[in-house]
C-alpha cells in the first residue's frame, strides 16, 4: 500500500488515527475503539492482534464527512442493537480502492471489489468481512440526500457504467485536493458533491426496480422528520401530524404498519432520542427530566419500555456513556499517542444537524 500524507496544516477539520502510532500489541484495541461509535471490529480467527495494521484519515467539511482508511483483514459488525442505541441516519457512499470488501446484507451477499462504488445505510444492519483493503468513505446526512431524490432502497446498491465512473473520479480528485481547501470553499464542496452523487443514484431502471414502494417511502421520510422535530412536544399525535402532512388518518396509519404503528413508531423515536442523550457525558440532567422532556410522563413505564428497547436500564445506558468517553477522551494510552479517538463520534453526531 502506498504511504499517505498526514494532515498537518490542513485549513478545515482533520483527523488521523494510526495504529502505527502505538505498540503493536495495542494497535487493534485502539482501532476497535476508533470504529465503535458505528461499527464493531473483530479480527480474523487466528490472527495476531500485534500483526494488524489500519489508519483512517477523515476531513470534515461540515455537510459530509469524507475517510480514507485502510487496514489488514477484519471483519466489521453494524447490529441493530448498534442502530437503535447511537442513532445514527446517513449514507455512507463507498469507492473500494483495493481489495475486496464482502458484506452481508438483508440475507444477500454483496461483494465489493477495486472500483467498486456502492451505497450503505447506516439505519440497516451490516455484516462485513475484508481482505487487505484502501478505501474512501463518505457520510451523507440522509435527509439531505432525501430532500434531492424520491427516496428506495439503496442499502447495498453498487453503481455501474458512466455513474460509477463518474463518482469515482471525484471521490478520488476531492480526496486529493482536500487539504489545499479553505474553511470558506468547504460547504460549497460538499454541496456539489450532494448534488454529484444524487445525480448518480437517480431512479434508473435498476433503482426503480429496488423500490418496494416509493411513495409512501417519501411519506415515511416525511412523518419521521416531523417527528423527530417534535419529539419534545406534548402535543405530538396522529392528529398532529396529519394535520402538519396534510394526510388523512387512513393514509397515516397505512404508512406506519410496516413499522409497527403510529404510537409505536413516535415511542420508539422518544426512546431512540433519550437513548443518544444519556450516552453524552456531556449531558449532565437528570434521567427522570429527559424523560418527561420527551413525552414520558412515568419514570416506571418510561424504565421498562427503555429496558425492552435496548436491554439495559436507561442509568446503566447512561454509565456507559461515561466509561466510554473515559476510555476515548482521557489520559489513556491513544492520547498519550497523540490520538484523538473522540473526533470521530463528534463529528458523526454534529453531522445530524
Amino acid at each position: 500500500m502506498r504511504a499517505w500524507r498526514h494532515p498537518g496544516m490542513a485549513t478545515i477539520p482533520s483527523n488521523v488515527v494510526d495504529t502505527g502510532a502505538v505498540p503493536p500489541r495495542e494497535r487493534f484495541a485502539l482501532w476497535h475503539d476508533a470504529l465503535s461509535a458505528t461499527h464493531e471490529a473483530q479480527l480474523p480467527e487466528d490472527s495476531d492482534p500485534a500483526a494488524f495494521s489500519a489508519m483512517a484519515r477523515g476531513w470534515n467539511l461540515g455537510h459530509l464527512l469524507l475517510i480514507e482508511t485502510r487496514s489488514t483483514p477484519q471483519y466489521l459488525h453494524r447490529s441493530p442493537r448498534m442502530i437503535r442505541a447511537d442513532q445514527t441516519d446517513h449514507y455512507i457512499i463507498r469507492l473500494q480502492r483495493q481489495g475486496r470488501w464482502t458484506s452481508e446484507v438483508d440475507g444477500r451477499t454483496v461483494e465489493a471489489g477495486a472500483g467498486t462504488v456502492m451505497v450503505l445505510d447506516m439505519a440497516r444492519a451490516t455484516t462485513a468481512r475484508t481482505t487487505d483493503i484502501e478505501n474512501i468513505n463518505v457520510l451523507l446526512p440522509r435527509d439531505a440526500l432525501d430532500d434531492m431524490l424520491i427516496p428506495f432502497d439503496m442499502h447495498g446498491l453498487r453503481l455501474n457504467g458512466a455513474t460509477a465512473t463518474l463518482l469515482r473520479s471525484h471521490l478520488v480528485t476531492l480526496a486529493a485536493n482536500l487539504p489545499q481547501v479553505q474553511p470558506g470553499d468547504s460547504g460549497h464542496i460538499a454541496g456539489a458533491t450532494l448534488s454529484l452523487v444524487a445525480a448518480c443514484l437517480a431512479p434508473s431502471r435498476q433503482a426503480v426496480a429496488r423500490a418496494r414502494a416509493p411513495l409512501d417511502a417519501a411519506r415515511l421520510t416525511q412523518i419521521r422528520r416531523y417527528v423527530d422535530h417534535h419529539l419534545r412536544s406534548p402535543d405530538l399525535s396522529p392528529q398532529s401530524i396529519c394535520q402538519a402532512l396534510g394526510l388523512s388518518r387512513s393514509t397515516l396509519y397505512a404508512v406506519c404498519e410496516p413499522v409497527g404503528g403510529v404510537a409505536a413508531f413516535i415511542q420508539k423515536r422518544r426512546l431512540e432520542r433519550v437513548h443518544a442523550i444519556l450516552a453524552d457525558p456531556r449531558d449532565h440532567r437528570r434521567i427522570s427530566e429527559i424523560a418527561y422532556q420527551h413525552g414520558f410522563v412515568s419514570e416506571a413505564h418510561f424504565s421498562r419500555a427503555f429496558r425492552r428497547a435496548f436491554g439495559v436500564s436507561p442509568r446503566e445506558a447512561r454509565e456507559a456513556g461515561i466509561s466510554r468517553q473515559s476510555r476515548l477522551g482521557g489520559a489513556g494510552r491513544a492520547e498519550d499517542f497523540g490520538v484523538d479517538l473522540g473526533a470521530y463520534e463528534s463529528w458523526v453526531r454534529q453531522l445530524r444537524g
